[in-house]
């Protein structure tokens, strides 16, 4: 019978390289600074960080004071002590199935390691599978490098690795312990360890960015849509301590997996999931759901930064300050002066299906925009953010994007006039387009050869087969174009639809594209755009574009709902307010356009409107229904209400101040502190509030400057 564990030892003179530190039982000092000690247990299953700023200990095996006494069957002991869980699968006969396998509960196991520089490489190999993943562990300042590098995987038989859990219980913590998981849902979500709504729950894996193959342009009518992942970032505040991982590199392929307690295992548990091979649903067989699995791997060296907390008790503000930090350090983002805007999207157009022809209907001008844009300067909306929807000749949703405009709307004068008149009046003029996307119907390019295919061999389209999606290489050829003729008129940006929501990546044999090429790819459309015209623009707030985009629209206020999420917290607000502009959905789509705009004011919202210059009924008929309540003679006067509350004021001084805490005093009222000492109340209940001595009006907001 083979040995349970077999660990190779390396070589004396390695072990010389070991710090100068005093060894404990069971551990081998690997690094240590001035601040931080990193330590590998002898059976290489585990690491433990000791923290002498905070006398904190974190270990990988779950050191959870409060789980003392708790029964934990053998089998998930042995989960919950390794350091990884390696998931693999038989493409050739597994029908989809993966296992997942815990470093210490396989029996065939080789482990060794290695001293480097500051931290170590373990290799592990898996023998009844075949399968070996290496591991670099590096203390690198304040913080914790792990790295995952291609170069070290292996796979020598039947078995494949499909993705690979990296300490998956350094985030964990029982149901007694004070303290929440923070993570990448919507806005940002948190989990309370005892709210025991959580209890039972399904694990949630966030695809980083979004899911590419659950977005609304592919669903039908009743499938349910994935949520909104923004960025690479989750944390834990446990017993009054907290650490914070950021995915550093590979994030576009990776997720974050939320697991919640239950009957088996008592312990909630948070992890990075870095993944080699994609799943699809095998089509070919209609009576069960089969997973079918890549052939090729992802070719992605994984990489991510664990950040030890100094502060005392740290909530999800000082985390998503920790992030604005570290985005700041590795100037990823640079601090801009941006004037205060109102963003106002002027759509124009949509076709309706006709019986033998689409008919065009059109519900603004380029003449009529002009007119709008000139109605709310003078009710005093200043520096209105512009944006044309609708304009091609073809109408709205007939994607890609091109010219010429629409002959409904106007000519190519007009559209000069547009923008002359704005920019004499300080708004700024943006065509809308949508390059990502592809209509059954529309032409210039290949339904066969210039669109994304999944990894089983199918074409990304929708269940009606009416919308394709384009090929990243192909959506920036199609802004080529598209350029060519949009610098004639002297525009002040492009609004990218989509590109801001999810990141593609594409299987087909003419244009096979990785995640992380498409992202560089849409990093590239964003700065041609910057070129030609200044600002670029999108829709959604991946942060994968951060220092690229100028501003983001449909930037989520919440979660998306799931049970294990005790509530949503503006952790991307906070993170990003003063760094980038961003709004979230358009005032005259909402119920409540008072509460709407206390959102804005919470989280640091643009205020954003979409109106048109007819009645909105003209498009009932078309494929853009959403626009109950939009024409402008309606909606002025509450526009310049609204606008003028983050474009004079107080409000427009913080514009460009970061924010330094966000605070929930109650149910219905919320403290906002910025980095000038500005403190602003705002009140969602029906009566006056009072905090700090403050009086704030019923569904109202009140700023206090910092005292002297």
């Amino acid at each position: 019978m083979k040995n349970p564990l077999l660990v190779c030892v390396l070589l004396f003179t390695l072990l010389l390289a070991v710090p100068a530190q005093a060894e404990e039982a069971g551990l081998i000092p690997v690094a240590a600074n001035d601040r931080l000690s990193l330590y590998l247990s002898e059976d290489l299953c585990a690491i433990e960080i000791r923290d002498a700023l905070t006398n904190k200990t974190w270990s990988s095996t779950m050191n959870d004071e409060t789980a003392e006494g708790m029964k934990i069957i053998p089998a998930q002991q042995k989960r919950i002590t390794s350091l990884l869980a390696v998931n693999c699968t038989n493409l050739q006969s597994g029908l989809g199935v993966v296992n997942n396998l815990a470093l210490k509960a396989e029996k065939d196991l080789s482990a060794s390691y290695e001293l480097i520089g500051n931290g170590v490489r373990l290799t592990y190999y898996l023998g009844t599978y075949r399968v070996g993943v290496q591991l670099e562990i590096l203390l690198e300042g304040q913080s914790l490098a792990v790295r995952l590098p291609y170069e070290g995987i292996r796979e020598d038989g039947e078995f494949s690795l499909v993705s690979v859990d990296v300490l998956p219980f350094l985030f964990s913590a029982t149901d007694r312990a004070e303290g929440f998981f923070l993570y990448p849902d919507g806005c940002g979500a948190v989990m309370n360890f005892r709210d025991y709504a959580h209890y039972r729950e399904s694990t949630r894996l966030y695809p980083v960015y979004g899911d590419y193959q659950k977005q609304p342009a592919l669903l039908d009518l009743f499938a349910q849509e994935a949520p909104e992942v923004l960025f690479p970032v989750f944390g834990m505040n446990r017993g009054g301590h907290g650490m914070l991982a950021i995915i550093e590199q590979g994030a576009e392929t990776a997720r974050v997996s939320v697991n919640s307690s239950n009957n088996i295992i008592g312990i909630n548990y948070l992890f990075a999931n870095f993944q080699y091979r994609r799943s699809f649903e095998d089509k070919r067989v209609a009576t069960r759901d089969i997973k079918v699995f890549d052939r090729d791997d992802i070719r992605a060296d994984y990489r991510m930064r664990i950040l030890f907390l100094e502060e005392e008790d740290p909530d999800y503000s000082v985390m998503a300050c920790t992030w604005r930090d570290y985005l700041l350090e590795k100037g990823l983002v640079k601090r801009t002066a941006q004037a205060p805007t109102v963003a106002i999207d002027l759509f124009m157009n949509a076709p309706e299906e006709g019986l033998l022809f689409d008919i065009p209907r059109t519900v603004t001008t380029l003449s009529q925009a002009e007119e709008i844009l000139k109605a709310l300067d003078g009710l005093g909306v200043k520096n209105i953010r512009a944006s044309l929807k609708g304009w091609t000749a073809d109408g709205y949703g007939k994607t890609p994007d091109r010219f010429p405009l629409s002959g409904a709307i106007g000519g190519d004068g007009d559209l000069k006039r547009l923008v002359e008149t704005a920019h004499a009046l300080g708004a700024t003029v943006s065509l809308t387009a949508n390059f990502l996307e592809a209509a059954s119907d529309q032409g210039g390019y290949s339904h066969r050869n210039d669109v994304v295919y999944t990894g089983n061999h199918t074409i990304m389209t929708n269940p009606d087969e009416t919308v394709f999606m384009l090929s990243p290489d192909v959506a920036r050829a199609k802004l080529e174009a598209f350029l060519k003729k949009a610098v004639s008129f002297d525009l002040d940006g492009v609004r990218f639809e989509r590109m801001g929501k999810y990141v593609a990546f594409n299987y087909g044999a003419r244009h096979t594209l990785t995640a992380e090429e498409t992202l560089g790819i849409y990093r590239g459309m964003t700065d041609d755009v910057k070129k030609a015209f200044g600002t670029a623009e999108a829709e959604g707030g991946n942060t994968g574009l951060l220092g690229m985009a100028d501003f983001f629209t449909d930037v989520p206020y919440d979660d998306f709902g799931y049970q294990i999420t005790t509530s949503s917290v503006p952790f991307y607000q906070i993170a990003l307010h003063g760094l980038v502009d961003y709004a979230g959905r358009p005032g005259n789509l909402s119920s409540d356009l008072e509460r709407e705009v206390l959102r804005w004011v919470e989280m640091g919202y643009t205020p954003f409107f979409e109106l048109t210059y007819g009645n909105t009924e003209e498009l009932m008929y078309t494929g853009y229904q959403s626009l109950f309540s939009a024409e402008y003679t309606a909606w002025q006067e509450r526009v310049a209400w609204a606008a003028k509350q983050f474009t004079q004021g107080p409000l427009a001084e913080l514009h460009d101040q970061m924010i330094l805490s966000h605070q929930r005093l109650s149910g219905t009222l919320v403290k906002v502190t910025y980095e000038n000492g500005t403190s602003v109340y705002v009140n969602y209940a029906d009566e006056p509030a009072k905090a700090d001595g403050v009086e704030i009006a019923a569904r109202s907001w009140t700023a206090v400057p910092s005292q002297p």
